[in-house]
This record gives C-alpha cells, sequence and structure tokens, in this order.
C-alpha cells in the first residue's frame, strides 16, 4: 500500500505545493483532520486554518477561505484557497494592518454590495483567527 500521496495546494494566483506527500494536517469547518496516504474520499470548506505538510521536510502554512479535497480513488488531495501563506513569512504587523482595513471598509459600508459586504465579514473571522494563530 503507498505511504504517500499527491498534493497540490493551489491560490488564483500561483502553486504553492505541489509533489508526494506523508500527511497534511488542517482545520476545516468540520473540525481538525489529519490525512494520510489512502483516507476516504472528503470534501471540506475552510474559514481560515494552518497547515501543516510532512514529506521530505515539514512545512508549515497559513491558508484563507478556501476547500480541501481528497480523492480516495486517485490517492491525490487538492486544496484551493484564496489566500496562503508560508508560515515563516507572515508578518504580524501586516495582517494587524489588513485586519484594519476590513475594519475600515465595513465600517464605511457605502458603495459595497451585499457580496461584498458579506466576504469582508468572513475575511473579517478568518483574519482574526489568523491574528490569533500568530500570538
Amino acid at each position: 500500500m503507498e505511504q504517500t500521496f499527491k498534493l497540490i495546494i493551489r491560490t488564483p494566483q500561483e502553486t504553492i505545493f505541489e509533489g508526494e506527500t506523508e500527511m497534511i494536517h488542517l482545520a476545516t469547518e468540520g473540525g481538525e483532520i489529519e490525512v494520510f496516504a489512502n483516507h476516504a474520499s472528503l470534501t471540506g470548506s475552510i474559514t481560515f486554518s494552518p497547515v501543516n505538510i510532512r514529506s521530505d521536510k515539514e512545512e508549515s502554512y497559513l491558508v484563507r477561505n478556501g476547500v480541501f479535497l481528497f480523492d480516495n480513488e486517485t490517492n491525490s488531495a487538492s486544496l484551493l484557497v484564496l489566500h496562503c501563506e508560508h508560515k515563516a513569512e507572515v508578518s504580524h504587523q501586516t495582517i494587524k494592518e489588513y485586519a484594519a482595513f476590513i475594519d475600515e471598509q465595513l465600517k464605511a459600508g457605502k458603495d459595497l454590495s451585499d457580496f461584498q459586504i458579506l466576504y469582508l465579514k468572513g475575511e473579517k473571522v478568518a483574519v482574526e483567527e489568523q491574528i490569533q494563530e500568530l500570538q
């Protein structure tokens, strides 16, 4: 039985990770999960999650707003997110500034569609969780 599975982490702008991995640990809306090779097929949505990957080395990322899919038939996983940063590269100051920007946009509120307001509220929750993770 295979000990690894194919994993791809992708944002709309770029592929962050693509390769064979032994394990991925992340938090979906349903709770924290660890996925290994030949896991049962699953799909989960993500607001915010630290993501830890073990392959030939261990890597950690912080992701926001996306979906995780594991396909048992192909023994492969996809993590499709709007935002992903390598944990070591995240600036606490920058994320706080982004949180303040979101608050300003929500307070101003004018010229925002219902969709934009809903998106910003969701982004605010994810960014607040990211700030807590960095503390």
